[in-house]
């Protein structure tokens, strides 16, 4: 599957979510975003996360709202508004729904096919950088294991904080040498020099997918001008 068909459908899905503004259409996402989760561990991780940075977007959103309605029908140090709760779960609930779908799509994206596919279309130099970024996690979470087999196979205590934060310093100092060190074959491929790219390995992209993308984002188009006019 080409990258940019789930990278496309995840931005529709996003910006639909957002347009709509409907808790019904909200909620549709979100049970979705779960049921796609469970294709794999990487896309359960994806949902957590996006469970987990909307617990706080719904705790302001009940901080602004709740005690300012109109409606007071309870009063715990503050008052409680229904409408305002109303309006808190309908902005949090919707949030949620553009997170957590938005990653769980995102997940399905091949970052280094998204990244071969870009280079036939973005300077090869912007390409690096975002895809340096997109591997920086993973490359981290690799180094940080290697360094604690190490220093476990010393005989060294991995399990206190004290020897977490004793880990930063060679995990810092190792991604850094690992980028000095890519830096010089990059060079050596003429990377900043301008000029047509090919790929040795083409990315599948079928016209199937090419369709399909193109309906999705008409679709969204279409619930954007719908979303204008009512």
């Amino acid at each position: 599957m080409s990258p940019l068909t789930p990278l496309t459908a995840a931005a529709c899905a996003i910006v639909t979510v957002m347009v709509l503004h409907n808790p019904w259409v909200s909620a549709v996402f979100l049970l979705g975003a779960a049921g796609l989760a469970c294709a794999g561990r990487r896309h359960r991780r994806a949902l957590v996360a996006g469970l987990l940075l909307s617990v706080p977007a719904m705790l302001s959103y009940a901080l602004i709202y709740v005690p300012f309605g109109d409606d007071e029908v309870a009063r715990v140090l503050v008052p409680v508004t229904s409408d305002g709760a109303w309006i808190a779960w309908d902005l949090g609930l919707r949030f949620a729904a553009m997170t957590c779908s938005g990653l769980v799509i995102g997940s399905f994206v091949d970052a280094d096919a998204l990244m071969r596919r870009l280079q036939l279309s973005v300077p090869a130099p912007l390409v690096y950088m975002v895809g340096t970024v997109v591997r920086l996690l993973p490359m981290a979470q690799q180094r940080w294991r290697t360094i604690r087999q190490i220093q476990a196979s010393r005989g060294v205590d991995v399990v206190t904080w004290r020897s977490r934060g004793a880990t930063v310093l060679p995990l810092v100092v190792g991604l850094i040498d690992d980028a000095a060190q890519r830096a010089r074959p990059l060079q050596r491929t003429g990377i900043g020099e301008p000029g047509p790219r090919t790929l040795l390995v083409a990315v599948p992209d079928s016209t199937v997918q090419r369709v399909c993308r193109w309906l999705m984002v008409l679709g969204v188009v279409a619930v954007v001008v719908a979303g204008m006019v009512v």
